[in-house]
């Protein structure tokens, strides 16, 4: 059997539950001109607690997320004040500070300023978010997978805190921290990818949801 590859590429859209085509629906959410850590394309996604801009896009991959609140691999529904997903972030919108030209982007860096906007008159950013419960989305995962496993998180080491992404789309994983009731994601089936599907070893694609506790859509 081949090895899997290794590139980790975030949560990618695949069928909805049921099997049932996906739309590639997506909503709108506001970002807040210079965000402290960026948000990534295929990343999860939720908005922030009043210690940060309180309900702006953040990035939840990140090993601290905008407002303060631990992310990533250590991200947990019980958290004080953890703000649950909204889904996962497909691009932006952004009037650009230095050319005050409209742009769309796979992804936002930290400390990037907008302009305003003259037909809305905001200086805020829009956020485009696959925001479907019962979307589920295609993973790589950090360790061997067993039968009995039936939820993981994913490790924000990949660098959604220090920009390190591949033409501004994510590079996480899963990796299997977390608890069935505390984690952001639940693995369903094996994606029976043949380039990846050696679910023995590391970096096999898996197919997850997010969990029923962790998105908002199901709070």
């Amino acid at each position: 059997m081949a090895a899997n590859q290794t590139a980790g590429f975030g949560f990618r859209q695949a069928p909805t539950v049921g099997s049932t085509p996906a739309t590639g629906g997506q909503a709108e959410y506001k970002i807040k001109s210079g965000l402290g850590v960026g948000i990534f394309k295929n990343n999860p996604v939720s908005p922030q607690h009043t210690a940060g801009d309180d309900g702006y896009l953040q990035d939840a991959a990140a090993g601290t997320m905008d407002d303060g609140i631990t992310g990533g691999a250590g991200w947990a529904t019980s958290t004080s004040n953890i703000q649950k997903l909204l889904g996962v972030f497909n691009g932006a919108f952004y009037i650009d500070n230095s050319t005050s030209k409209p742009t769309y982007a796979n992804s936002v860096a930290a400390s990037t300023t907008f302009a305003k906007d003259y037909n809305t008159g905001s200086n805020d950013g829009i956020g485009f978010v696959n925001d479907n419960p019962m979307q589920e989305y295609t993973a790589k995962c950090t360790a061997a997978v067993t039968q009995a496993q039936l939820l993981y998180t994913f490790n924000p080491q990949d660098g959604a805190t220090t920009g390190t992404s591949e033409y501004g789309q994510s590079t996480v994983k899963l990796t299997n921290t977390g608890t069935a009731t505390t984690a952001m994601f639940r693995i369903v089936r094996v994606a029976n990818d043949p380039a990846n599907n050696d679910n023995s070893v590391v970096n096999s694609n898996v197919i997850v949801q997010m969990s029923p506790s962790a998105c908002k859509s199901n709070s």
